[in-house]
């Protein structure tokens, strides 16, 4: 049964570890053609928000916290200089109208012109499972982004595909592999690191990974008989 829904790989970088409370201060997507497997020209997002805790420009709301570390770290600059750039970013609903605007330019056309979450293109990324799909359920539901069942109407609801879940799938019973995190996955096939934990780095890289593993799927599932397969066993 061919997929015709177009993939979206996408991934937020926040200011905090907690899908349930953290805002996301970039988010970046790229679109994925479901028949060739290949990135779709000029598909490219990436806009940076301002983390709600700064909404009303009220002073230092991440001093007991280790958030700006990290950042000024992956970025080699300082805290404050961190924390005066979120400051400049646009309002959060500025950019989640953008990001819904630019869902909806991939929107599959099969049904006419008419635009649902049936239409919608497949989440995909990394450990978006326990992480940025809970960050989308909590903004639609803040911007009344929602489909009949009360859920997240920007993707569509049935699939997705999270590259950390493919690595277990594959190396669950190989000792190769230490651990399953994009930074480890990188080091392990051999791709260059610079820039990583930015949006759009880290949803490039998945996504040439995720290419990877499903034309590997398509050649080895024209090999197997799964077809009667159990009958007999």
């Amino acid at each position: 049964m061919p997929n015709f829904q177009k993939i979206c790989v996408f991934d937020m970088e926040t200011d905090g570890v907690n899908p349930d409370v953290c805002s996301p201060v970039q988010i970046a997507a790229i679109i994925i053609d479901p028949i060739k497997l290949e990135i779709v020209k000029d598909s490219e997002f990436n806009i940076n928000l301002k983390p709600e805790l700064l909404q009303d420009n009220t002073g230092y709301a991440y001093e007991d916290s280790d958030v700006l570390d990290f950042h000024s770290k992956v970025r080699g600059c300082s805290k404050a200089a961190i924390l005066d750039s979120w400051k400049k970013h646009q309002p959060q609903e500025a950019g989640w109208k953008m990001f819904v605007s630019y869902l909806e330019m991939y929107h599959t056309r099969s049904n006419g012109n008419k635009k649902s979450c049936f239409s919608a293109p497949i989440a995909a990324g990394f450990n978006i499972n326990r992480f940025d799909l809970r960050i989308i359920e909590r903004l639609s539901k803040k911007y009344d982004n929602l489909n009949k069942e009360g859920r997240s109407s920007l993707f569509y609801p049935r699939d997705v595909i999270d590259v950390m879940n493919l690595l277990f799938y594959w190396f669950e019973y190989n000792n190769e592999l230490k651990n399953y995190t994009l930074d480890n996955l990188r080091d392990y096939l051999g791709i260059d690191k610079e820039n990583a934990h930015d949006a759009l780095k880290d949803v490039k890289d998945t996504a040439e990974i995720m290419i990877r593993f499903l034309k590997l799927h398509r050649n080895l599932s024209n090999k197997v008989k799964f077809k009667g397969s159990f009958i007999n066993a």
